[in-house]
């Protein structure tokens, strides 16, 4: 037996955001990725230096539970369905889609075999539109690639789990019946911009927002060149935020894109400005992953470039969130 729904699945830049496009075009509004990305407040500045983490410096570019805050900004009400059993999750997904619901899950991609990944990557998430018992297969749409592809049903079981921090998850999947527009959007939209202003403003958490920034700038003069795998730190950082699936600039790019939309919903955006500003800030976090790249590739560590591309991100971070607070 086989059970397909028919996809609405546009290829995208980032794994969640594209999922939750596919999802809401299934279900009748027609909102872009970055429309999706924006109103979940996407954006996220963490810079992390935990004993024992590979790299030991990480700088990550997305805010955390997007999903959740996505739903609850259009009022759907969000929970991820889990089950510790993994025949039990299967069977439960598999019920969603004979029932006509088009699922998100998170997964695993070293279990993907369309990756054929030889590390894992947990929290990357993915739509469901069907399976066929036949060929013992899941049907899936994944990020940028176009097509319908096939998941062995062993394989998705491993991938829906996860004990590696932060990015646990037992069989996590979201099919909702229906969803709809809520009838004061541009509200909505200026509640999601400011949140998102508000995280990345803070400045007195060492970790996150302008404070995660004021630390890597604190560390980079001595602190950097004195790790033992600053290239790969480097390096890393470098993937996070032009090549991992942020659509480049720390997915600035991809926000600004979202404010340019949102002016036909809420004119003041428009007026003042947070389209260009946010542009500006994607282009200088664009800047600063390339001098990251070269870091990476020098035989000894010279991390001047990258710390004046640092301040520059912050000045231009501080200066669109501080104008987006005026909304």
């Amino acid at each position: 037996m086989r059970h397909l729904i028919p996809p609405t699945h546009t290829p995208g830049r980032h794994c969640a955001s594209t999922s939750l496009a596919d999802l809401v075009n299934f279900h009748g509004l027609p909102w872009s990725e970055a429309f999706c990305f924006g109103l979940g407040s996407g954006l996220g500045l963490w810079y992390l230096g935990v004993p024992g983490m590979n790299p030991s410096r990480i700088v990550h570019v997305r805010s955390g539970g997007f999903e959740q805050q996505f739903f609850e900004r259009i009022g759907v009400p969000f929970r991820w369905e889990r089950d510790r059993d993994p025949v039990a999750a299967e069977r439960h997904l598999k019920d969603a889609l004979a029932d006509r619901r088009p699922a998100i899950l998170l997964s695993d991609i070293y279990y993907l075999p369309y990756y054929n990944s030889s590390t894992h990557f947990p929290g990357h998430c993915i739509g469901v539109w069907g399976y066929d018992e036949e060929r013992g297969t899941f049907l899936v749409t994944d990020t940028e690639r176009p097509d319908v592809l096939e998941v062995p049903f062993e394989k998705m079981r491993d991938a829906r789990y996860s004990d590696r921090l932060p990015f646990q998850h037992e069989g996590d999947f979201f099919a909702p019946a229906s969803l709809a527009a809520p009838a004061d959007l541009p509200e909505r939209i200026v509640a999601a911009i400011r949140h998102n202003a508000e995280l990345l403003l803070q400045a007195d958490n060492p970790v996150s927002g302008i404070g995660g920034l004021d630390r890597w700038i604190s560390e980079l003069p001595e602190a950097w060149p004195a790790l033992p795998d600053w290239q790969w730190a480097a390096r890393f950082a470098y993937q996070t935020i032009e090549k991992r699936g942020t659509g480049g600039g720390g997915f600035r790019l991809m926000y600004a894109d979202f404010l340019r939309e949102a002016e036909a919903h809420v004119p003041r955006v428009r007026e003042l400005g947070l389209a260009e500003r946010m542009q500006a800030a994607g282009e200088a976090w664009c800047d600063l992953a390339f001098a990251l790249k070269a870091l990476s590739e020098m035989e000894a560590p010279d991390t001047a470039p990258v710390l004046a591309r640092v301040r520059e991100v912050r000045s231009r971070e501080a200066a669109a969130h501080e104008r987006a607070m005026e909304l």
